[in-house]
């Protein structure tokens, strides 16, 4: 199976890059000249154009995705919070789950696990300072800004694919207005029927947390408990923290989504201390990164980067190229 990953460039960490690039053989990373949005952007006009998988591969339905844009990706993320209810003493009794959210696979995978009767309380989304959700549950009213940059670099994501699918588990419908010959997005996130918004806020809350606090949050925890939390974990602890009002007396789960190790200059940042690097990122460390460059600009708009002609054209040549036969 061959895959190609498309991932931002200047905004994950040389660990993160370096789990991508040196893989080699049948892995070929893209780094991209945009933000996590115009990465996602390019993965979908790919995975719809049926036309260049059958010039391709002469297989129109060769394309899929691993990433949250996949329903299946969902499928061990509705594991993760049962299994994380097994490991505490909660007596039967229902607990909070606190999701980092950025594409909301997480967030998405624990509302199915509740849907499943797994006993949540609640569910609290917590974000960066990408904060168009939380504004949506306060406001009922969605709109995409620019994405802003974070030490929680998986969750710099203004339009979370799984929004939609939240939207749509509460009886409402979102949809993108796209451009009929690109099939390039050009408005994002257009809900033309509400969901229940009553039933999404007893179930859900969400809230964002600001740059600094990543940091004060690691600090923190690490001084109290001698714990070493990566960045997105640091943003699920303090947005727990923040609804318990400090006062943890009720079960609950902090879903730590990534190895410290993969994000040294923040920990440090933070606590004054190298993490260790898990065994497979210390090898790939000595490893040499094969890199595919997509260079072309990202259109610049009131909304944001948005993927552009030159990029979709730039990437579909460079995929042609590796997979000429």
């Amino acid at each position: 199976m061959d895959n190609i990953v498309f991932f931002p460039k200047g905004s994950i960490s040389e660990g993160q890059r370096r789990q991508m690039t040196t893989l080699g053989d049948n892995i070929y990373a893209f780094e991209v000249n945009g933000d996590f949005d115009v990465c996602q952007a390019l993965a979908k006009n790919i995975l719809g154009d049926k036309g260049f998988a059958e010039e391709v591969f002469h297989d129109s339905e060769r394309f899929t995705s691993a990433n949250s844009i996949s329903l299946g990706r969902l499928l061990p993320q509705a594991v993760y919070p049962f299994y994380a209810y097994s490991k505490i003493d909660a007596a039967d009794e229902p607990f909070i789950a606190s999701v980092p959210s950025g594409n909301f696979g997480n967030m998405m995978g624990t509302v199915i696990a509740r849907q499943m009767g797994l006993p949540i309380a609640r569910l609290i989304s917590g974000v960066n300072e990408n904060t168009e959700f939380p504004e949506f549950l306060e406001t009922g009213k969605y709109v995409v800004r620019p994405s802003i940059k974070s030490p929680s670099s998986a969750m710099i994501v203004s339009h979370p694919s799984n929004l939609v699918r939240l939207i749509d588990f509460y009886g409402g419908h979102m949809y993108d207005e796209r451009d009929p010959v690109t099939g390039n997005v050009t408005k994002p996130g257009i809900i033309d029927r509400m969901p229940d918004m009553d039933s999404m806020r007893k179930d859900i809350v969400s809230m964002g947390v600001i740059n600094p606090l990543h940091y004060e949050t690691m600090k923190l925890v690490f001084e109290k408990y001698g714990i070493i939390l990566d960045p997105h974990g640091a943003v699920g602890w303090r947005t727990l923290d923040l609804y318990l009002n400090g006062k943890h007396d009720r079960p609950a789960v902090v879903y730590e989504t990534a190895d410290p190790g993969k994000f040294p200059e923040d920990v440090v940042t933070a606590i004054g201390v190298v993490p260790a690097l898990p065994a497979g990122m210390k090898k790939q460390a000595a490893l040499k990164e094969r890199i595919y460059g997509i260079a072309g600009k990202p259109e610049q708009t009131p909304g944001g980067l948005k993927l552009s002609n030159e990029q979709v054209k730039e990437a579909k040549e460079k995929i042609r190229a590796i997979f000429a036969h």
